[in-house]
């Protein structure tokens, strides 16, 4: 079973290393063996770690950029293979309902769908205590889960920048 990973806490470690960038060129990102691409807004920083949890060892890559104070963020977590799956929509429930949890949200859409036959959702999160939005493609392949997350003052997840960067991604086999 997959348990999430706090929302704020990734978003402290992407940010540690993201850089502020004025001018937009976007980028087509494809991390080596990172199983996905999506285009970034700007070049991001990406930042790789072992995080050990209850569950055993997950490899976590974070690749984030920040844009005029909006974050756009891919969240790359590789659960251990010994790892028994549960139902991938009753994970997808625990990751949805720990996303918002963690930022102390509320909840505000969902949508089910598939990403490259693999199960996905996404989520608009209102984030009250920020007055901030976050809209999240959360996708689940096997023991890999996929997050494209946009963060950014409320209402701006609907903007073009912010579609198209959740629009943009796309799993790679």
């Amino acid at each position: 079973m997959i348990r999430s990973f706090s929302l704020a806490a990734l978003l402290s470690l992407a940010l540690a290393g993201a850089q502020a960038v004025q001018a937009q060129q976007w980028i087509d990102h494809r991390p080596n063996g990172g199983g996905y691409r999506v285009a970034f807004p700007a070049q991001p920083i990406e930042d790789g770690r072992n995080v050990d949890t209850t569950l055993g060892a997950v490899k976590m890559r974070t690749t984030a950029v920040e844009v005029d104070g909006r974050i756009f963020m891919t969240i790359d977590s590789v659960y251990p293979s010994n790892l028994p799956m549960g139902d991938p929509e009753s994970d997808l429930d625990i990751v949805r309902d720990g996303g918002v949890r963690n930022v102390n949200g509320k909840l505000l859409s969902e949508e089910r769908l598939s990403i490259g036959n693999a199960p996905a959702r996404r989520v608009v999160i209102d984030i009250p205590y920020s007055n901030q939005a976050a809209e999240a493609l959360i996708v689940l392949d096997d023991h890999r889960l996929f997050q494209a997350v946009y963060v950014g003052p409320r209402g701006t997840q609907s903007t073009e920048q912010a579609n198209r960067f959740l629009s943009s991604f796309a799993l790679e086999r």
